[in-house]
């Protein structure tokens, strides 16, 4: 256990976490608000204090689980090659000190924080973070929760989504994380079945070294920078079936015992969505690192299984998640310049569009989907000052990505608009 701090400490310790942050560092935030630290889990990176009980479409502060705070303490600022994963208290600390050594920045979303995407209220918005991890989920995503992940991804995030056996139900309120998980694959209301793949109601163990992995060279999942992986191990499990005339950017690397390399049994995938990467395995397990809240049943998983093959398996794809390709669409470049900008952004009505133009002529503003198609072509609404201005309704558009390209003679701006509904 942690030693007790001072109030005077504990507000520098606060100040320090959360202003030594490096501009550009990749950000990554593990979800908290949905029940991950019922029962018998313990899915957290660092928690002070052990109170929360989740009840059946409740939770409150009269119980023993895992209540985590935003930032993990000590500061991760002091986390070095040799700290320990007891230096937070979590079953995932272990992953979220590999990760600050590899140079993330590690936060958590509190039980009572909210999943949104583009909101300025939120101080933990979605769109402050380049990965969303959410192990073991136990209770239902809203219709907002559901969209506001579904743009983070279709926006340039990534999303690391951990299930675990059908009938784990630790809550009590009916749900378990594949029935969870399914829910928002394919009823998030913004592009169902869009991923490529979809999530089967299975239970089973592969006990023994499990060596049914991609063996390719170029898999990044399997043979990444954080090393190569050639078995895992499934202790009460769950898999997925490939549906790649959906997403042909699906893929495997992970497939239960004996079952071949197909579209079936899939126990790993990763994915696109727009400008975005999706990482699924259906295994609560192997984050697992052994220690945490005493109160849950935990197992060395991450480091203790598949002669620690998880490790690496599990860093590798948080590279990958991390550390996106540039989106394609359909442009030679693009230029963020402050000669363009919008208001609002994300937007849900309108959007105003400004763009400085000396020129005599005048611009013409192009709106452009994540596939290269140019969806409206609007003239100048106004020209004031060396400023062009636009308005453009974006209610029949559907949420997602778009780029607004404003040109003039042979100048040419293009920035990012998000709308959403």
């Amino acid at each position: 256990m942690k030693k007790t701090t001072s109030v005077v400490g504990l507000i520098f310790l606060f100040c320090n976490t959360l202003f030594s942050q490096t501009t550009g560092q990749k950000k990554i935030l593990f979800d908290c608000t949905h029940a991950e630290t019922s029962g018998n889990g313990d899915w957290c990176i660092d928690a002070d204090v052990q109170n929360l009980h989740w009840g059946n479409g409740y939770v409150n502060t009269s119980g023993t689980g895992s209540n985590p705070q935003q930032y993990p303490t000590p500061t991760q600022t002091a986390v070095t090659s040799s700290t320990a994963e007891t230096y937070w208290e979590g079953a995932l600390s272990y992953w979220a000190i590999d990760c600050v050594n590899y140079g993330f920045w590690v936060e958590t979303l509190p039980y009572n924080g909210s999943i949104t995407y583009g909101s300025t209220a939120n101080a933990q918005d979605l769109s402050k973070y380049d990965i969303f991890v959410v192990d073991e989920p136990n209770t239902l995503f809203t219709t907002a929760e559901k969209a506001a992940m579904m743009h983070f991804i279709a926006n340039g995030g990534s999303l690391f989504m951990i299930s675990d056996h059908i009938n784990s139900d630790r809550n009590g309120d009916g749900y378990d994380s594949p029935m969870i998980w399914k829910d928002f694959v394919t009823n998030n209301g913004v592009a169902n079945n869009s991923f490529g793949f979809t999530v089967d109601y299975q239970n089973f163990s592969d006990n023994n070294s499990n060596s049914n992995v991609a063996t390719s060279t170029l898999d990044s999942v399997t043979h990444g920078k954080y090393g190569n992986v050639s078995e895992v191990k499934w202790s009460n499990g769950t898999c997925f079936t490939m549906i790649p005339s959906q997403n042909a950017d699906v893929k495997g690397h992970v497939w239960k015992s004996g079952k071949g390399q197909t579209d079936t049994a899939v126990c790993c995938i990763t994915t696109r969505y727009g400008c975005g990467k999706i990482a699924v395995i259906g295994d609560s397990s192997p984050p697992d690192d052994g220690t945490g809240n005493p109160s849950a049943s935990l197992y060395t998983g991450y480091t203790g299984d598949a002669a620690g093959n998880h490790r690496p398996w599990l860093m590798n794809m948080m590279i990958w998640l991390g550390y996106p390709s540039v989106c394609s669409i359909g442009i030679k470049s693009v230029t963020e310049g402050n000669e363009l900008s919008m208001y609002p952004n994300p937007a849900n009505d309108k959007v105003q569009v400004n763009f400085t133009n000396s020129s005599e002529n005048s611009a013409v503003l192009s709106l452009i989907n994540i596939n290269g198609q140019v969806v409206i072509t609007a003239q100048t609404h106004q020209k004031n000052n060396n400023q062009d201005t636009f308005v453009i309704d974006t209610t029949p558009l559907t949420a997602g990505v778009y780029y607004c390209k404003a040109q003039v003679d042979d100048k040419i701006s293009i920035k990012k608009l998000v709308v959403i509904k």
